[in-house]
């Protein structure tokens, strides 16, 4: 004894598993598929109209899940791989080691995160710059075009002269790398050991800065940032954001002890 089914040419590979609603079945007899029962000597065919489908289209519909990359694997890059450790979202990192070496500290990290080599992280759609200031380059070099992809810039021009920068800020010193991608200046304002930490003090949520020349860039950071557990603050295009970031970020500390209830900064 034995079931089988056959799609009919009416049928379209987009109604398959549609719940049936009782006013859709006029229309529905028109796609159906043709079953068969089978026992011993015996087989009948009937024809079964197809449900139709309510929710995703699984011809046509797609489930948009961003992927993630951590260029850098010192102090920053380590913090941030246990702020995804922490929410079970997978990450890939990757330095100028090769991946076997960081394999054993990733894997200490957490299950989600993976190292693997710089061109293989590059596939990611989202990259955070973890590396030193002067490497930003070098990577940029890894990949012929940045267009498709989100660069979160997490570094900081230590030590460098003014001059080095062309006049600018370093954020937008180093998005001149970076043609095509979007690029947003996050992250590099909180020192590794409180990155480390769980962004959630005193019942509220640590604060991020955020800031891009392109509008629609800074959303998708801001929806990661909120996953890590922060709260996002966006503070206008680089120029202007990095500056901001500076002042604020000297007075965090008395921020996070004014209220429970609001963000906080580390």
């Amino acid at each position: 004894m034995g079931w089988s089914w056959l799609s009919t040419a009416a049928s379209r590979l987009s109604n398959v598993c549609r719940p049936l609603l009782a006013a859709d079945l006029p229309a529905a007899r028109k796609v159906i598929c043709r079953g068969t029962f089978t026992e011993g000597r015996y087989r009948t065919e009937f024809d079964v109209p197809r449900r139709r489908r309510l929710g995703i289209n699984i011809n046509t519909d797609r489930i948009n899940i961003m992927s993630y990359a951590i260029i850098g694997f010192g102090k920053i890059g380590q913090a941030l791989a246990h702020a995804f450790a922490r929410k079970n979202i997978d990450v890939t990192v990757a330095s100028r080691r090769p991946p076997e070496a960081l394999a054993p500290q990733a894997r200490a990290i957490g299950s989600t995160v993976v190292a693997k080599s710089l061109r293989d992280a590059l596939e990611a759609d989202t990259i955070i710059l973890a590396v030193p200031f002067g490497e930003h380059r070098e990577v940029a070099k890894a990949l012929p075009s940045w267009k498709g992809k989100t660069v979160i810039d997490a570094t900081n021009a230590f030590g460098v002269l003014p001059e080095e920068l062309d006049g600018l800020l370093s954020s937008a010193f180093v998005a001149k790398s970076f043609t095509g991608a979007k690029f947003v200046k996050g992250f590099n304002h909180l020192v590794a050991a409180t990155l480390d930490t769980d962004p959630v003090v005193e019942g509220g949520h640590r604060v991020v800065f955020l800031s891009s020349d392109d509008e629609d860039a800074i959303a998708p950071v801001a929806d990661l940032a909120k996953k890590l557990g922060f709260a996002p603050v966006k503070l206008g295009k680089l120029n202007e954001g990095g500056a901001a970031a500076l002042g604020v970020s000297s007075s965090s500390r008395i921020c996070s002890r004014r209220s429970r209830n609001r963000s906080t900064t580390g």
